[in-house]
């Protein structure tokens, strides 16, 4: 019994020395295996490192579609290794696929996220434009604090001697360029160049031109601006890049219209316009605007309404933000005004006028806010060099820097007031300027208006002198031809002017109805009345009651089987004067009805001028008409009403 104790003992201790014995011959294996499979994931991702950084820094050398794909695969390489989202190698790369201002907040904050110190200068660097690339924006103007971050970073970049400084230049030619400085834009361009280390390469060169030209069209040297584009289309021919090929016609199209050879723009950029409709490249609006801006150089204002109704809707869709929306407004102004339509012309005038100053608000919010940091910067590093001194200096010193401490205050005040009141002189400066600017489009719409009736009315009269002379009546034909001078030299005189006395108006009116009754026989009285008024004192706009007694005596009187009557009245009720035109001539019969609609648009005129004098209040200024208005269904009266101006008010 003992014997077989002793041996259930020596077997159970013989078990546990194997189990033991294999327990850490798995564990020496294992940690082997993980020794190895760890020195294969950071070798791996050292070689990954490496590629990327090349990658990154031939960007500007390589063609857009096996770039994009030789991205695509070092991606999913770096995804089949550990800890790859603290990688900002791995970032770096899925960023570059990306257009400036992307919208990616998980990929921000990741990347915001990861720790790097300035010790290691390449990848703190690398961070810091991967973040500002998220806030700098090519389509609209980029405010003050991401310019500001921009010259920080760049200066910081520059002081550990980085490799990457030229990414740099190139978001902060960008984004003046975005902002309208293209001064600013032309020298990061230069440093961009500079600091390139593939500059020499014929694809970074043919980018280069490509950004030198679209400069060069905001200077005056001509002879530059051709042979920037005749490099960056060269160039392209010799790589064989249709992409930089064809953005090379949009620019040999702003070249052709620049000088004068619409019609060649034009074809030249419906080549680029159709490549980049099937690519679906570029910003929708600007490209319809550019495609426009040559529709309207070559006098087709149609067909740049066309486009210009094209890009705002893709722009709808898309959604946008985009600093275009003025120059779109300016098109459809013009092209409104080449057509003859001046009313949609001022609408669209006053919308581009509107945006155009918004922008120019943020621009100026943008410089005050870069002045007012520089003077912070300039303030804490004044700051900082006053306490350094107040530890080594005797009072003395202490009581001069206050000294200068206090002027400095003043100064800046004084400079705040000057900053402060020349903003303000240049927004009085601007409104009275629009205001100016409306107030000669309101002046030339009317003129148009009145303009449209004087045809309407002389070739009426040339039409009855050619009758009298075609039956031989000379006499008769002699005495109208002379009432109808007196007529035209009435018109010429005060369709001049855009308020006339009422006395002038009367005259003109019955100069007007005398060479009616001539030629109508006398077949109609004519009366007019003015209850209480100072004619010589009242005023208002030429022409304006004249259409009307033409039609009273075309569809109204013309033909009657009894002695007609035309009767023009005037008086005021309060503050407005009346000026009613009645006849007992047929009224409005079917017939006279479909001939008024047909051959008179003194109605029409005539309201629009009112609306444009007066305004839209139908209290105050209007016009109304009562056909068939006499107890026997005769007749026809025409009420129109103004505010009552006086020429001694």
């Amino acid at each position: 019994m003992n014997q077989n104790l002793i041996v259930r003992n020596f077997l159970l201790r013989s078990n546990i020395l194997w189990i033991a014995l294999f327990l850490s011959i798995l564990l020496m294996v294992f940690s082997c295996q993980t020794d190895q499979g760890s020195g294969l994931s950071s070798s791996e991702q050292q070689r990954l490192d490496s590629i990327a950084k090349r990658e990154f820094l031939k960007y500007f050398t390589l063609a857009s579609e096996p770039r994009d794909a030789d991205a695509d695969t070092l991606l999913k390489a770096y995804e089949r290794t550990e800890g790859f989202r603290n990688n900002i190698y791995y970032w770096t790369t899925k960023v570059g696929k990306l257009n400036y201002g992307f919208k990616n907040d998980t990929l921000v904050n990741i990347v915001d996220a990861i720790d790097i110190p300035k010790s290691k200068p390449e990848e703190w660097v690398l961070k810091q434009i991967i973040l500002l690339k998220s806030k700098s924006n090519d389509r609209d103007i980029n405010p003050s604090v991401v310019l500001k971050q921009l010259i920080e970073v760049r200066a910081e970049a520059e002081k550990l001697n980085s490799i990457y400084l030229y990414e740099l230049d190139n978001l902060l030619a960008m984004s003046y360029y975005s902002n309208r400085d293209t001064e600013n834009s032309l020298t990061h361009v230069e440093l961009m160049k500079r600091n390139y280390p593939y500059a020499d390469h014929p694809r970074f060169r043919q980018m280069y031109y490509d950004i030198r030209f679209i400069l060069s069209l905001n200077f005056k040297d001509k002879i530059k601006t051709k042979e920037f584009l005749d490099s960056c289309q060269s160039l392209a021919i010799a790589l064989n890049d249709t992409l930089a090929l064809m953005r090379s016609y949009d620019f040999e199209a702003q070249w052709l219209k620049r000088t004068g050879r619409t019609k060649e723009a034009v074809e030249k950029a419906r080549v680029y316009f159709q490549f980049a409709n099937e690519t679906k490249r570029y910003n929708a609006l600007k490209r319809y605007l550019n495609f426009a801006e040559l529709f309207l150089a070559n006098g087709q204002p149609d067909s740049a309404i066309f486009y210009l109704n094209q890009g705002v809707k893709l722009d709808s869709i898309q959604k946008n933000d985009t600093k275009d929306l003025a120059g779109t407004y300016l098109v459809y102004s013009e092209s409104y005004a080449m057509k003859g339509d001046f009313k949609r012309a001022f609408e669209y005038s006053k919308k581009e006028n509107q945006a155009y100053k918004e922008a120019n608000e943020i621009i100026q919010k943008t410089e005050i806010a870069e002045l007012t940091a520089r003077y912070d910067a300039e303030k804490k590093d004044e700051a900082i060099q006053s306490l350094q001194t107040n530890n080594e200096l005797s009072d003395k010193l202490i009581l001069q820097q206050r000294w200068t401490f206090s002027i400095s205050i003043a100064l800046l005040a004084l400079l705040g007031f000057f900053f402060f009141n020349s903003y303000k002189q240049k927004l009085f400066k601007a409104q009275h300027d629009k205001l100016l600017l409306e107030n000669k489009q309101l002046l030339l719409e009317q003129k148009n208006r009145q303009n449209q009736l004087n045809p309407h009315f002389i070739y009426n009269s040339i039409a009855n002198l050619q009758g009298l002379i075609s039956t031989n009546q000379k006499q008769e034909a002699n005495q109208y031809l002379i009432t109808l001078t007196r007529v035209i030299r009435d018109m010429l005189e005060l369709n001049r002017k855009d308020f006339i006395p009422l006395e002038k108006e009367i005259k003109s009116l019955q100069n007007y109805v005398n060479l009616q009754q001539m030629r109508f026989s006398h077949s109609f009285d004519f009366k007019v009345e003015s209850v209480d008024l100072d004619l010589d004192n009242i005023l208002i706009p030429p022409m304006l009651i004249q259409p009307f007694v033409e039609n009273a005596i075309e569809h109204g009187l013309m033909n009657l089987d009894r002695k007609g009557c035309l009767q023009v009245k005037f008086y005021q009720n309060e503050a407005i004067l009346h000026i009613e035109i009645t006849d007992n001539g047929k009224g409005a019969t079917e017939e006279s009805v479909k001939s008024f609609e047909k051959e008179s648009l003194s109605h029409v005129i005539t309201q629009e001028r009112i609306e444009l004098l007066y305004g839209n209040d139908t209290k105050t200024a209007g016009l109304k008409t009562f056909p068939n208005f006499r107890a026997d269904g005769s007749g026809y009266k025409v009420e129109i009403y103004i505010p009552l101006t006086l020429f001694f008010d």
